[in-house]
């Protein structure tokens, strides 16, 4: 199953959209970040996807390039003021790293995650020495809830089997450990 099917199958993750409001500025889309409080171009921030806020509920679309939303029901203007989110981009290192988890082991781990209070969506840094063709070793993901940063080591085997072990430590001091062999 490819990261897009596994992401599909799993509950929608906490702090997985970057959320804010729009305005018509100079000919352009500017896109406001209610979060970072940053503002950017609206086409740079999205790979096409975008949730725009009307009538009380998220519709899911495409930006095109003339300020219009394609709904697949409908195309919706935007207007300055306009709700809209999009997905929190994963990094390279990081989408990879899921990606190569094998199935089980990926669901478990995003359990594991959601059950201690963090989304894959946290992640700020990613260590994946798989994209450097090691077969065994360690990987290094930090991740970042707003409340804890947690450091997460996945100690990996691939071959005729693979084994992973992950092991994740609060900035509180708090550590927890999680082994999966498959």
């Amino acid at each position: 199953m490819n990261i897009e099917q596994r992401l599909q199958c799993i509950t929608e993750q906490q702090r997985a959209y970057i959320q804010g409001t729009v305005e018509f500025v100079n000919d352009e889309w500017v896109f406001f970040d209610e979060e970072e409080e940053e503002a950017s171009l609206l086409e740079e921030m999205t790979e096409g996807k975008i949730e725009l806020f009307r009538y009380g509920q998220w519709l899911h679309g495409y930006l095109r390039k003339n300020g219009t939303v394609d709904t697949g029901i409908g195309i919706l203007p935007l207007q300055t003021g306009d709700r809209v989110r999009f997905h929190k981009r994963f990094s390279y290192a990081y989408q990879e790293w899921l990606a190569a988890l094998p199935d089980h082991t990926f669901f478990q781990f995003v359990q594991w995650l959601n059950n201690l209070g963090f989304s894959l969506y946290d992640c700020l840094y990613c260590y994946n020495g798989l994209l450097f063709a090691k077969y065994t070793g360690v990987n290094f993901i930090i991740y970042d809830n707003t409340e804890l940063i947690s450091n997460v080591q996945h100690y990996y085997e691939r071959g005729n089997t693979y084994k992973d072990h992950f092991e994740i430590t609060f900035n509180n001091g708090e550590r927890f450990i999680c082994t999966q062999f498959g």
